[in-house]
């Protein structure tokens, strides 16, 4: 059974809507789903920071990518670390009609119910995983070999698979929701 989810929020600072992943994961974090999840720091990953780097090794990990770069992806990937699942917020945003708008620093209010659509949506995965005995994650280990030696990566190197409007697993992840269930 798992013990907890890891959230990796896209670290950008460019754009806003590298701030409204960030925000949507506090949010889970702290208000939906405390102590059942932790969000791994994009900066303490990048350094081999123990705590960071066991994080994503135990737990699965739960992207939030923001941008068609596909940062968090194109990270965990670099590292040899599978996410159990992708949220997309460009495709999350479309479905809601949303706007990231201008600001960084304090999210305008359309960003701020895009952020809370997309921790919501994130809350329901991890619960998932976090509930669903049949649910079985193997834990991985970080290939810094693989992460220092790589320079191009495939267009889409964990051949994900639609389940809605943004969400998206790895095709060789286990599936995250019980038979039967409702995406």
């Amino acid at each position: 059974m798992v013990e907890r989810v890891c959230i990796f929020p896209c670290g950008g600072i460019k754009k806003p809507e590298a701030t409204v992943a960030r925000i949507a994961a506090y949010i889970v974090n702290e208000d939906l789903l405390p102590r059942q999840t932790m969000i791994l720091c994009v900066p303490a990953f990048l350094r081999g920071v123990e705590e960071d780097l066991v994080m994503a090794e135990d737990y699965p990990v739960v992207v939030i990518d923001c941008h068609a770069e596909n940062c968090g992806t194109k990270m965990l990937y670099l590292a040899g670390i599978t996410p159990a699942a992708r949220l997309f917020i460009p495709d999350i945003a479309a479905r809601e009609g949303l706007a990231y708008g201008e600001q960084r620093r304090e999210l305008e209010p359309q960003a701020k119910a895009l952020a809370e659509i997309v921790a919501r949506e994130t809350a329901r995965v991890a619960t998932f995983m976090l509930e669903n005995p049949a649910y079985k994650f193997a834990k991985q280990q970080i290939k810094t070999e693989t992460y220092l030696a790589q320079s191009e990566l495939p267009p889409d190197p964990f051949d994900y698979v639609q389940l809605a409007p943004g969400l998206y697993r790895p095709r060789k992840m286990p599936d995250f929701f019980p038979e039967g269930s409702e995406n």
